[in-house]
């Protein structure tokens, strides 16, 4: 089959496979800065705003909440008891929680790279304790395309380079295009309109503060014809020289002129600019290209709600679930890929895990239980990160209202789909003689009165008093 291009001619081959490497690496025929940016730069731009800049800074704690919050933590892993100690181990040691909400979230969404590393020294058949790169350093590392990163270098305290090989690192980067291993940060795009907004905000507060210390624009009479009209209109001026810091009292001097006309100088009080709305305007505008670039938030939530009304909250706010759930994937990789990395440092890479897994049968509604056993690469754990969605309790409610009518799901179920325990609501409700999942006959209600619901102890005693 011939192969034709746009002006008709044949296409020949080069004789090239793929690209192997970074995107530059040809021959030194390309410069570095081949999509008009440094990484390095837009790295350094990114952390300097998330410091300096009020707004740009807001955003990404705000991003970073949403991503992680007070919740993360992690499930009961489906593997033999060797893999859950492990896990275990590996999450006090590290202080995972408090490594992922406070430094690994916001790490990312400025870096748009995580690099985590072994210990050079094995500490043993205990849980390694990892550190992750500071990617401002000068970190360098190695990849094609055919095996991925291979290597990974760093600075050492002697200035020796340290090196990890494949199996001693975890290394996760956000928009990694074209064969190019490293990263982009998630936020860079939001560090212009951020910054515009501050150079706004400090314009239009230094024209404000101006504005408020000068009172007015006085105007004096002057009489060219007299020869003394320089020295008056200098003595008059100099009367409103020096600017009140908070503002004052204003006397005018009023003179009758040779036509018997009353000659008055006149004050005349400024108002703020008209340019503040335009100005608002502005910056409203500035405050949604700054959520919408750093991860897809609508720019209500930075507390501008402008013209959102609920029904346009919530359209705007799906796009937003996806992002975050993109970025928590990568997390959850990453974290899969460091407990995966000391299970194959404590065990070796060929040991064995017993997992369970469930086979499904008669349509979905029977289960059957099956175990089997897989590597270290092949398990998954159960991190645990914020539930994000759209639903209200509204929705959540009419759901499991439906489901109950149509018997689709267990009570267990529906009353976890509400966020009750179904265990202890059962423990609960037994304590005062009532049976889970079965519904509480409501009592009659007597007119102009207000009855209590009958106690379980008098319910079955009617004559009791």
């Amino acid at each position: 089959m011939e192969l034709y291009g746009p002006d008709g001619r044949l296409l020949e081959e080069s004789g090239e496979t793929w690209r192997e490497g970074l995107p530059w690496d040809m021959g030194n025929v390309a410069d570095p800065r081949i999509y008009g940016v440094d990484r390095n730069i837009v790295r350094q731009r990114t952390r300097a705003a998330f410091f300096n800049n009020p707004l740009f800074g807001a955003a990404i704690e705000i991003a970073a909440a949403l991503l992680i919050g007070d919740e993360f933590t992690y499930g009961t892993l489906n593997a033999d008891k060797t893999a859950k100690q492990a896990l275990d181990d590996f999450w006090n040691t590290n202080n995972l929680g408090h490594l992922v909400s406070s430094r690994l979230s916001i790490e990312y969404l400025l870096d748009g790279e995580m690099c985590a590393v072994m210990p050079q020294d094995d500490p043993g058949d205990v849980a390694a304790r990892v550190a992750h790169l500071d990617m401002n350093t000068g970190v360098k590392i190695k990849a094609d395309t055919v095996n991925g990163i291979t290597s990974v270098e760093a600075g050492g305290a002697d200035g020796k380079p340290i090196v990890w090989l494949p199996g001693q690192f975890v290394f996760t980067a956000h928009n990694a295009l074209w064969n190019d291993p490293r990263g982009w940060p998630v936020a860079m795009r939001a560090v212009g309109p951020a910054n515009a907004h501050l150079a706004l905000m400090g314009h239009r507060l230094n024209t404000h503060e101006l504005q408020g210390r000068l009172l007015g624009v006085q105007k004096v009479f002057v009489d060219r014809k007299d020869p003394n009209s320089r020295a008056i209109f200098a003595e008059k001026s100099g009367a409103y020289r020096r600017l009140p810091k908070k503002g004052g009292i204003v006397t005018l001097a009023m003179v009758e002129g040779k036509d018997g006309k009353v000659i008055s100088d006149e004050l005349t009080f400024t108002t703020p600019g008209g340019g503040s709305g335009n100005a608002e305007t502005d910056a409203r505008a500035f405050v949604r290209l700054v959520a919408l670039n750093v991860m897809g938030m609508p720019e209500h939530y930075l507390g501008e709600g402008g013209t959102v009304t609920r029904t346009t909250a919530t359209s705007m706010t799906l796009p937003a679930i996806r992002s975050v759930k993109r970025i928590q994937g990568a997390l959850r990789s990453h974290l899969d890929g460091l407990f995966r990395a000391d299970l194959k440092r404590r065990y070796g890479p060929d040991r064995k895990y017993k997992v369970t897994y469930y086979e499904t049968a008669d349509d979905g509604k029977t289960r059957k239980k099956r175990t089997r056993y897989v590597t270290a690469d092949q398990i998954e754990v159960p991190w645990v990160f914020p539930v994000i969605t759209q639903e209200n309790l509204a929705d959540l409610i009419a759901r499991a209202e439906a489901a109950s009518k149509l018997g689709l799901a267990s009570p267990q179920t529906l009353s976890g789909s509400l966020a009750f325990d179904p265990a202890l609501e059962a423990e609960n409700m037994a304590a005062v003689g009532l049976n889970f999942g079965q519904i509480t006959p409501a009592t009659p209600a007597v007119t102009g009165t207000r009855t209590a619901p009958v106690p379980a102890d008098l319910a079955v005693h009617p004559t009791a008093t």
